[in-house]
C-alpha cells in the first residue's frame, strides 16, 4: 500500500454505525493525510461497498456481534492478505481468541482517544509517522 508521499491513499472502509465515530475517524485520515475513507453504517453496507470496489483496509466495528465476526470471516477467506482491525466498546478473552485466529491487527477499545485512531490506521495502512518519514 502506499502512502500519500508516494502516491495515492490506501483505501480504508469503515463500518461503524455511530454516525460521530464514522465521522471523527473519516476527518483524522483525511486532516492527516492517511487513507481515504469508505464509510458503511452496517455490516451488509459495508459488504456490498468490498464488493463494489477494492479495498486496501478495514477498520470495523463488533456493534453486530457475531454477525461482524462472521464478515471479517469471510473477509479473511475471501481476500487472506487484507489489513483488518476492530473496534469495540468491551471484549472478553473468547472475542481476543477469535480475532487473532483471524488475523486481526488491532482491537481499538472504545471511548479510545484520536492517537489510537491515528495509529491504528497507520498500522492497517503501513503508513509512517512524519517524523518517521523524515529521519530516512
Amino acid at each position: 500500500m502506499t502512502s500519500s508521499v508516494h502516491g495515492a491513499l490506501p483505501q480504508l472502509l469503515l463500518i461503524e454505525p455511530d454516525r460521530m465515530v464514522r465521522s471523527s475517524v473519516t476527518s483524522v485520515c483525511r486532516g492527516m493525510d492517511l487513507a481515504q475513507v469508505h464509510q458503511a453504517a452496517t455490516l451488509a453496507i459495508g459488504q456490498q461497498m468490498l464488493q463494489a470496489q477494492r479495498m486496501d483496509a478495514v477498520l470495523a466495528s463488533l456493534a453486530e456481534g457475531e454477525a461482524a465476526l462472521a464478515l471479517l470471516a469471510r473477509l479473511r477467506e475471501s481476500h487472506p492478505r487484507m489489513q483488518m482491525a476492530v473496534m469495540a466498546a468491551s471484549a472478553n478473552a473468547a472475542i481476543v481468541q477469535q480475532l487473532k485466529a483471524l488475523g486481526i491487527r488491532r482491537l481499538l477499545l472504545q471511548p479510545f482517544k484520536i492517537r489510537d485512531v491515528v495509529l491504528t490506521v497507520e498500522a492497517l495502512c503501513e503508513v509512517l509517522p512524519l517524523n518517521a518519514a523524515a529521519a530516512q
